[in-house]
């Protein structure tokens, strides 16, 4: 038989199945968890494509959603290793317990009933954005070909130094989100994540114009100093569909970072 009607007859068959309510299962394996430095660093291995994992079929990206939280707290220990702790957690912003709380069932690996064909709306509810790279496309950067690499996100604790995201040796200075779910904000003081009194500011923080990617804190009677970053990593890809649509790995929780200083 020839190969081109071989081929044609499998792609035929391939539809007739859909087109009777057989579903085909994708799947793409989630992303190991991070070492995590500290407030300032975390490293992870991204996975590399195989056959049983998805990354050699499905793949396309991966992305990486955050969220900035106020708070009157110092703290330059391991926030990772303690993250599950209420306490802890309370103490740097309410906020920031919920919506770990609430986004834990999604980065659960005991378990591999995680609904993922909404990712991107859950994250956004908890008003979560997408990270993006100053003066590159995040999108390309972690496209295929960062499969199998080393992946840093780097938050230096020294003031006014831009904290970077770096992929197997070449840096890129991250940025906050440009827009997200009807969100068109103009973020104060700027994109970089970097903190400052305008960062600080609750009221910004409430005003979805402005900084809907910032968490208010709620404490009375406090000076909000400080900023925080937690983020997650997850991979998207698209189904073999005629129409294909967005599919996504289970989410990975990366790490809380430390925002030094831009200036006051």
């Amino acid at each position: 038989m020839p190969v081109k009607r071989l081929l044609s007859m499998c792609c035929i068959s391939f539809f007739f199945l859909l087109s009777c309510g057989l579903e085909v299962f994708y799947y793409i394996d989630y992303i190991p968890q991070s070492d995590m430095d500290t407030t300032v660093r975390a490293t992870i291995r991204l996975p590399s494509p195989s056959s049983d994992n998805g990354y050699s079929n499905y793949f396309e990206k991966f992305i990486i959603f955050y969220r900035i939280y106020i708070s009157d707290i110092l703290e330059t220990a391991d926030i990772a290793s303690t993250v599950t702790n209420d306490v802890f957690n309370k103490l740097i912003n309410a906020s920031l317990n919920s919506d770990f709380a609430n986004l834990y069932s999604n980065t659960d690996k005991t378990t591999t009933d995680v609904p993922t064909a909404n990712l991107e709306n859950t994250f956004y509810t908890r008003k979560y954005f997408l990270l993006t790279l100053e003066g590159a496309n995040i999108d390309s950067i972690l496209g295929t070909g960062s499969l199998g690499g080393r992946l840093e996100i780097y938050f230096p604790p020294i003031q006014g130094v831009k904290p970077t995201l770096i992929l197997n040796g070449n840096s890129y200075v991250l940025q906050r989100a440009k827009d997200g779910q009807g969100y068109d904000f103009d973020p104060q003081p700027d994109r970089y994540f970097l903190n400052h009194e305008d960062l600080c500011n609750t009221a910004y923080a409430a005003d979805n114009r402005i900084n809907p990617d910032v968490a208010t804190n709620t404490k009375p009677g406090v000076e909000f100093r400080y900023t925080y970053v937690s983020m997650y990593i997850a991979a998207a890809g698209k189904s073999l569909e005629p129409l294909p649509r967005t599919i996504y790995s289970q989410p990975t929780f990366i790490g809380i970072f430390k925002l030094a200083d831009k200036n006051f």
